[in-house]
This record gives C-alpha cells, structure tokens and sequence, in this order.
C-alpha cells in the first residue's frame, strides 16, 4: 500500500504505463525512510500484472506470485548489509537474469535496490544492458542522491525524485499513527523522511538524544564534569549519535550568527542558547568539522575504539587554546 506522498509520482508513473511510454530504467531518488522500497516494488507489481496495466489488479496469478514473494520474473538485488557495496558478481546475475526468458510469458523486472551502492566494477558490468535491454525487461534502481552514483549509470537512466512532504504534514502522519504527540524536532532531526522519523520515536530515540543533549549541555559548564557520560551515551547509540551532536552544534552557530527562524533543536531552545552562550563561534566550528569527520571514519572502519575516540573529540572543547569561557 503505498504512502500518502507517494501519490503525486505513482499518478505521473500511471500515465506513462498507460501510454506504453515508462522508460526501460528508472532511477528513483529518495531520502531514507520515505519508503521508497514500498513504491519501486508497486511499479514493478504493476509491470508484471497480467490484467492492468496502470496498476496492479491483485488477484491474477503473477500478482498472487508477487504478494508470495515468489514471482519467478522478479528479482532484486542490494547490498547484503547496510554500509556495504553491492558485489560484481551480483550486477553480472542481473545481466543473465536480463536475457532469460520470462517464466510466465510476460515483463521481467530486475530491481537494484541502494544502486548507490554499487562499486566501479559493478556499474561498468552493468552498463550496456541498461542502455540497451532486452526487450520485455524493467530496471528500477533506487538511491538516495545522485552524489555517489557513477554519471554513467545517471544518464542510463530516467530518473524520478520523490519530495519530501511538509514537515508539518510529516508530524501529523506519525502522530496519527502512533497516537501520541511529537516534536518537530524529531522529523528535523531525521531530515524529514515520515517512516524514518516513525521508528526514531517507536524505538525511544526521541529520548536518548533528548538525555545525550542535556548530558552534552551540562558537560560544557564549569566544573566541566561529565565527560564519560557524554561519551558512554554516545557510544550506546551507535555513530547516529555524533550526527545528533553535529546538529545541535551547527544551531548554536547559527544562533551565534543572529539566525533563529529554523533550528533543528527549536524545542531545545534554552540548551542552544546556554551552549551558544559558552562556546566561542571558532571552537564550536572546528568540533563540528572533527565530529563529522569522526562520523565519516567510523562508518568506513569497523572496530575502532568509539569511546576513547569520543573522549579525545570532547576534550576538545576543554584543551588550552579551546577553552570553553
């Protein structure tokens, strides 16, 4: 079932299929957890639906293959875990899979889920056959930006960017769905994405960054204790939490620089002012800059010792030149 703001794309898709005009390859671009899984697999349903051809009819057989998860003209491909790329030999079975003959006499479909993450080798493996396909085969590939996709593999494609909706209308549909009121602070923090901000409050991230930001606020003031709770509460969040921080920093800069209208941490208003008020503009801007470059490095190695890393990044803010005033 798709989401409310899938709607505006899927009417634009509908047309072309009703036309016979949906391109061979479609690339679409979305953020994290706006559900674009939800909406590539409806196109590719669709696709193969043996009754419609502007959306899925249900209750053929190839629409009954695919709700099973067993349709034998359907395949995927993605990264076998989060942060890792998606292996040559993966993109070569989508070459064989795309000159097979359909089982069912029909479309075949081949899905690349996370296409960002396909490697060099596995982009270049790939291109001739999204530039010409054989006939009777669908590519949908998916990402989240253009920015770590090879042009090649961009100007094979026909691409769709699914909008992010309102952030207003965003905390309206998760209250809605979980019956209960949020701030908007926790879309902000999750740049808007409906499903992704859903989880951040299902799984009681909304608190533990609330407590890592009160930790983090009253470690910066004399006598400057609390470190190692700062870096402890960091560390059993995982590297989500030096993103948070890195929010939270760039607001005190901009409140600073005489900037107020649009804050992540609008609701955490008086933590931003303190820390603005204790922090000098240099310090706050080169912490920012060593957290993400933090970020950076422990998404790409695994096995670093986070907590003593956390703690050298925090002594920062305390070291001869860098004193908080």
């Amino acid at each position: 079932m798709l989401y409310p703001w899938h709607q505006s794309l899927w009417q634009s898709w509908q047309q072309l299929l009703g036309q016979g005009r949906l391109h061979h390859a479609v690339l679409l671009l979305s953020a994290k957890g706006s559900g674009r899984e939800v909406l590539a697999k409806q196109l590719a349903k669709t696709v193969l639906c043996q009754n419609c051809d502007t959306e899925p009819c249900g209750v053929c057989h190839s629409c009954q293959l695919f709700a099973a998860e067993t349709h034998p003209d359907f395949h995927i491909v993605k990264p076998e875990q989060e942060g890792k790329q998606i292996g040559v030999d993966a993109i070569r079975q989508c070459n064989r899979w795309a000159v097979e003959t359909s089982q069912l006499a029909g479309q075949r479909v081949i899905m690349i889920e996370h296409a960002d993450a396909m490697g060099e080798a596995g982009a270049n493996a790939i291109l001739k056959t999204l530039e010409e396909p054989p006939s009777g085969c669908q590519f949908i590939l998916t990402a989240q930006s253009l920015d770590s996709l090879l042009p090649t593999i961009v100007s094979r494609c026909n691409k769709w960017r699914l909008t992010t909706p309102d952030e207003q209308d965003v905390k309206r549909w998760v209250e809605k769905q979980l019956m209960q009121s949020i701030k908007i602070e926790a879309v902000r923090l999750n740049n808007g994405a409906p499903l992704a901000t859903m989880q951040f409050v299902e799984q009681g991230q909304d608190i533990r960054h609330g407590n890592l930001i009160d930790a983090f606020a009253a470690f910066l003031q004399p006598p400057y204790i609390g470190i190692y709770d700062v870096a402890g509460l960091c560390s059993g969040e995982g590297i989500t939490s030096l993103k948070w921080l890195s929010y939270f920093m760039v607001d005190c800069i901009k409140l600073q620089q005489g900037v107020s209208e649009y804050l992540v941490h609008g609701e955490s208003l008086a933590k931003v002012q303190t820390v603005a008020g204790l922090v000098p503009p240099a310090v706050l801007i080169q912490q920012v800059r060593k957290i993400n470059e933090l970020h950076r490095m422990l998404e790409k190695q695994r096995g670093l010792n986070t907590d003593l890393l956390l703690v050298e990044w925090l002594t920062g803010f305390l070291g001869e030149n860098n004193s908080v005033s």
